[in-house]
């Protein structure tokens, strides 16, 4: 009962993030004034080094100050840095470069990300390299060797390109998070690169302005207002997460994974398991729903069937000893039975098309098992946004 109270919480914060988004003016329908009136965002800085790697876009005093490595150029007069941290280090910039080491000297690398300002909100990680030894199994228990850490989430296996939110509420007092690598069998194959950055929110107690008149005519305190229409925080506002989504996709179409999927011809993988997280897609004032593709799907199913739906995926009571890997959809459409609508998807289905409703929110759950490694091996995925079913 306390997973769907949360699960509840999560859908009704996800959805007032939507309309707000949508009604505000502030993430994508500005008016011009105020469009110029805000900071670059943290993706527009981003650049790409001489290396083919993502640097960030900076003046070169700046790189030298942040003891970044010059990698190329960008813009009119910037440079494309890197600010690589190193291992044991910390760091308070909003954007840092986490690459591993060239030998490994200890089993244990950590590094600790220091809340820049009281407005930090959330830790973005995009993971541009992640290659780390596949999990082992051992009497039905699959366990990573060499993992990372970060709160509650432990990871292995190939994730490049996928990317996690964490929570980083520097104003309730969580002023840092670690990052932890663990690599005790010190494999030759393990690279990790990954990209941090410290996402801003508004001031505790400050408003969203939805207009250019709203946010230079109707406050008597102007400079108050001038430095709050040019703070960098303003920037981030289309990066930040709802609340409760590890993972945020804001284009109107793209590509989904789950955690270490592979393509089989690459090798065996297995999604880990008791996992449990959110996935969300920005909504658009022009769509009305969405449309998601599956290429390969395989979890685990309570019957052995080739797919399910529902129960056979998650069961009303909790039952101890039940097989619970699923990927749940709310307010899904199946597209080859549209008179059938279920929630939760589990089993094999290489074909799976499926159209939701808003919001666009996945939640993925597997439990502490792994029966059967050939079965429970994750999704890849196509979104689109759409105005319709035709």
């Amino acid at each position: 009962m306390i997973g769907y109270s949360l699960l509840f919480v999560v859908l009704l914060a996800f959805a007032q993030a939507q309309t707000l988004n949508e009604t505000s003016g502030l993430v994508s329908s500005e008016p011009g004034l105020w469009r110029q009136g805000r900071r670059r965002s943290v993706l527009a800085d981003s650049c790409t080094t001489n290396s083919g790697t993502t640097g960030t876009c900076l003046t070169r005093f700046k790189c030298m100050r942040q003891s970044g490595t010059v990698n190329g150029y960008c813009g009119t007069y910037g440079v494309c840095c890197e600010t690589n941290l190193q291992v044991g280090a910390s760091t308070r910039q909003k954007r840092t470069i986490i690459k591993n080491p060239g030998s490994f000297v200890t089993d244990l690398i950590t590094y600790t990300i220091e809340a820049m300002s009281s407005n930090v909100q959330q830790l973005r990680i995009d993971f541009e390299q992640f290659q780390l030894p596949q999990p082992i199994l051992t009497d039905g228990v699959l366990e990573c060797q060499d993992y990372f850490e970060a709160a509650n989430y432990k990871l292995c296996g190939v994730n490049d390109g996928q990317h996690l939110y964490l929570p980083f509420n520097a104003a309730a007092g969580v002023e840092q998070v670690t990052l932890t690598f663990a690599v005790p069998s010190r494999a030759s194959g393990t690279i990790w690169r990954l990209i941090v950055t410290q996402l801003e929110g508004p001031p505790v107690g400050s408003k969203r302005r939805s207009s250019t008149t709203a946010g230079f005519g109707a406050s008597t305190n102007s400079l108050q207002d001038l430095r709050d229409i040019f703070a960098t925080h303003h920037a981030d506002y289309e990066l930040l997460a709802p609340a409760g989504c590890e993972q945020y996709y804001t284009e109107l179409s793209g590509t989904i994974r789950s955690f270490n999927y592979r393509s089989s011809t690459l090798g065996t993988s297995n999604y880990m398991p008791d996992l449990s997280y959110n996935i969300c897609i920005k909504s658009a004032p022009s769509a009305s729903m969405i449309e998601y593709t599956f290429s390969k799907f395989s979890m685990s199913v309570q019957d052995g069937t080739a797919e399910g739906y529902d129960e056979f995926c998650h069961a009303t009571v909790h039952t101890a000893g039940r097989q619970e890997d699923y990927l749940m959809i709310p307010q899904g459409i199946l597209a080859k039975n549209m008179a059938y609508q279920p929630t939760y998807y589990c089993g094999s289905n290489d074909n799976l098309l499926v159209y939701a409703y808003p919001p666009y929110l996945l939640h993925f759950s597997s439990d502490d098992l792994t029966l059967d490694p050939d079965v429970e091996t994750g999704f890849i995925m196509t979104y689109r946004l759409r105005n319709s079913l035709l």
